[in-house]
Order: C-alpha cells, then sequence, then structure tokens
C-alpha cells in the first residue's frame, strides 16, 4: 500500500495579516483569490490572533513598527517562526526599510502603493515560503 500526501492540496489559502490602523492601506492587500486576509488595527491583535490561525504573510505599517519598536519584528519572528514579514514605508529615503530588513522583515514596499505591484511582491514572499515546504510524502508499503 502507498500513501501519498499532495502537498499543494493541502494549502487551499494564503492566509495574510494586514497590521496597520489605517483601511486604505488595508484594502490594498484584499486579494480575492487564494488569499484570506485578516485586517487587524494592531500588534496585539495580530499576536492574539495568530494564536487561533496562524498567518502565512504579515504586512505590517511602518506606524505600527513605529509605535511598537522595531523589536516587534522579532517577537512576530519568534512566535510565528514560518510566516514572512512585509513592510509597508512611508518613504524609501528616509532607510526605514532597510532598518526593517535588518531586524529580520523580508521585504518592503514603499507608498504609494501600486496594485500590480503589492500582489508581485505578495506573490514573491509566498511562493518562497511555498519552495520551503518540504516535497511530498511518500510511504512505501509497510508490512
Amino acid at each position: 500500500m502507498k500513501i501519498s500526501i499532495e502537498r499543494a492540496k493541502v494549502i487551499e489559502s494564503w492566509r495574510i495579516f494586514i497590521i496597520d490602523d489605517n483601511e486604505i492601506l488595508r484594502g490594498a492587500f484584499r486579494f480575492h483569490d487564494g488569499y484570506e486576509a485578516h485586517e487587524l488595527l494592531s500588534a496585539t491583535g495580530a499576536l492574539t490572533k495568530a494564536k487561533q490561525t496562524e498567518p502565512d504573510l504579515l504586512v505590517l505599517a511602518e506606524g505600527i513598527i513605529r509605535v511598537n519598536g522595531l523589536d516587534l519584528i522579532q517577537e512576530f519572528l519568534a512566535r510565528i517562526p514560518e510566516a514572512k514579514i512585509l513592510v509597508v514605508i512611508d518613504q524609501v529615503s528616509s532607510g526605514f526599510g532597510q532598518l526593517c530588513i535588518a531586524s529580520g522583515a523580508h521585504a518592503f514596499l514603499a507608498k504609494p502603493l501600486r496594485a500590480e505591484l503589492v500582489r508581485h511582491k505578495v506573490d514573491a514572499l509566498l511562493s518562497a515560503k511555498k519552495k520551503a515546504v518540504a516535497p511530498p510524502l511518500k510511504v512505501a508499503n509497510m508490512r
């Protein structure tokens, strides 16, 4: 008897936490095909929700990080190690995006956001996560 698990069917949709108190930013990350978006107003709310359902991607607004400190990135990585972190910054010239990368974030995007660029970045991060998932398991006949 052979048992095979196809991982692609196990992961039906990607779960994204969009963390910002700005509804416009949260709206920029609403996707309809293959993404389950959860809009959260605070880092505390995201950490609480992550206990119930783990995200595949965290989208953090610069303001959330500035209020909570750059250590917030490490806290998310410690509590949700499988999640990718994307930071949305106000300006590239500020250097804040690079600080976030140095603190452990996986990528950043600068405002103003364009839908196609947002989608491309999200897809790239989740594709990298998907590649990190082990290949399908195959169990040989065990008699």
